[in-house]
């Protein structure tokens, strides 16, 4: 099969390129799966540069196919892997942990079924291979980690980015208040999104922004507790997506105050995963595609 693969994490991007390994076969309890689309995150080009906490959260491989989200056809089925069927129609993603030894961006990749969701016909697999881990992101953040209600406010620190523009348009279909950064070049953007205020965060400090809030989501993994504390509710919640000393730092200062700080290492649930496609296709949310590329106009060693 074809692969986008580096010779091992820590290289970066520029490292990676496409190459021809081996079809992987499916094992007892996992089902092989022909990619039809993925996409990359900003945490997975954080693995390849073995970067920002990666090396506590992700397996080393070698050679490391890169990405973990994916949507295609089921082609293989193992023993044991109940549930799906050949030539079922997916999508999801693999877990963001050391048992992850190869990744979406292939023509064949091996999931568990838990991992994974039945696409709907209607739902194209470009977009649905770009739901799983920014969707899954917002939503579980919001509703799990910062325990958000209806009526509530928000802040969503960094509207503009892969999971920051899910976890936009996710806060305003659980009926929340929205207020966004980003900067000037998107503000706009941000709006259309369905934010109902936008700050460029250039020009306007976190500590200025119009709270109290009842959740702060630092989507741009930018800020810290200590640095929005003053514009929080009681009750409130600081949620981070990166294991750092400033969460640490934040969870400790916490115990004395009447917030809480949260770190997500996003699971795949397929509840979840359903709930998100159903959103997609009534219109609520808006995948944010990026540019395309196809195996079959690459060569084997291009990129090198």
């Amino acid at each position: 099969m074809k692969a986008f693969a580096a010779e091992q994490v820590g290289l970066g991007l520029d490292s990676a390129r496409v190459r021809e390994l081996p079809d992987p076969t499916a094992g007892a309890g996992q089902v092989r799966v022909r990619v039809a689309a993925a996409s990359l995150n900003a945490a997975d080009l954080k693995v390849l540069e073995w970067r920002d906490g990666a090396s506590f959260i992700h397996g080393k491989a070698s050679p490391y196919v890169v990405g973990y989200d994916f949507s295609g056809v089921i082609d293989q089925v193992g023993s044991g892997a109940a549930g799906l069927r050949m030539g079922d129609s997916v999508f999801g993603f693999l877990p963001y942990a050391s048992k992850t030894k190869s990744g979406s961006l292939a023509e064949l990749v091996l999931a568990d079924p838990s991992w994974l969701a039945s696409k709907p016909d209607a739902l194209s697999h470009e977009h649905a291979a770009t739901i799983g881990t920014a969707g899954l992101t917002a939503l579980q953040g919001l509703r799990d980690k910062l325990r958000m209600r209806a009526g509530q406010k928000v802040l969503v620190h960094g509207g503009s980015g892969g999971v920051g523009t899910f976890v936009v348009q996710v806060a305003k279909k659980l009926g929340l208040t929205v207020v966004a950064t980003a900067s000037a070049a998107k503000l706009d953007a941000v709006r259309a999104l369905g934010a109902d205020h936008v700050f460029d965060y250039r020009t306007t400090a976190v500590a200025a922004l119009p709270g109290p809030f009842d959740g702060f989501f630092d989507a741009a993994v930018k800020s810290s507790y200590s640095e929005c504390k003053g514009i929080l509710s009681s009750g409130a919640g600081y949620l981070t997506l990166l294991p750092t000393l400033s969460l640490v730092t934040g969870k400790l200062r916490s115990l004395l105050s009447p917030h809480h700080v949260e770190f997500l290492g996003v699971t795949a649930v397929r509840s979840d995963l359903e709930q998100l496609a159903a959103w997609v296709l009534e219109g609520a949310v808006h995948p944010q595609q990026g540019t395309g590329f196809r195996f079959e106009n690459a060569h084997p060693q291009e990129n090198q």
